[in-house]
């Protein structure tokens, strides 16, 4: 016998038809007897009585329905389960915050998702996502996403130990939304310090402990 066969009892069982459980399988008719005869040879009983309106089960029958539907029942559920363990669910996070969160501060495990990496720039253009989680220090305005935690970011400017922070550059990423990046700017600005752009938060804190620039970032 095999796992189909208990589907095609279980079906048998709701529509108590053969004609109507082999179109709703998309099975021969004489497909369906014979699985059914495969099921009742099995197990040394017969499990409907044929009758001119259909098939009756036999009390057999009744309770062989239950041990298909618990026997299906388990199936599906382990195969939720292990389909859960092999599919890791998606992280769409900002590339800033991956940088310090994950490789700097490793709130999360890089074995326990696979995070798409996003700009504030980039993700103010979605109109779809298929994330599990977004994880975001800007507005998120996809449909079918709903706050689930939310924290106040402290942010603060960084420099090296030795650094002199008033003959250095603010140095800035390169994601034109990023919350940080405009405060770094108007904070330049009203300073007049210099600006430097620079494309990756790891380059940006390289520069930093080497002395070569402050940095506005979130202090978690």
């Amino acid at each position: 016998m095999q796992l189909q066969d208990l589907t095609v009892f279980q079906k048998l069982y709701q529509l108590r038809s053969i004609n109507q459980t082999a179109a709703a399988l998309g099975f021969a008719q004489s497909n369906i007897s014979a699985r059914l005869k495969v099921i009742e040879s099995e197990f040394g009983v017969q499990l409907f009585d044929r009758t001119p309106q259909g098939i009756v089960p036999t009390p057999a029958g009744v309770q062989f329905a239950e041990y298909a539907d618990q026997v299906i029942h388990a199936t599906q559920t382990i195969r939720d389960q292990l389909n859960a363990r092999a599919v890791k669910p998606k992280i769409l996070i900002f590339s800033l915050l991956f940088d310090y969160l994950v490789v700097e501060q490793q709130a999360y495990g890089l074995d326990q998702a696979d995070f798409e990496l996003t700009s504030s720039t980039e993700m103010a253009s979605l109109t779809y996502c298929d994330a599990r989680q977004v994880i975001s220090y800007a507005p998120f305005h996809v449909k079918g996403y709903q706050i689930h935690q939310s924290s106040q970011l402290s942010a603060g400017f960084l420099k090296g130990a030795h650094a002199d922070a008033e003959d250095l550059p603010i140095l800035v990423n390169a994601d034109h939304r990023c919350p940080f990046r405009q405060r770094s700017l108007k904070f330049a600005a009203s300073r007049g310090i210099k600006v430097q752009e620079i494309d990756s938060w790891s380059s940006i804190m390289q520069l930093v402990e080497q002395g070569r620039g402050w940095h506005c970032c979130p202090i978690i």
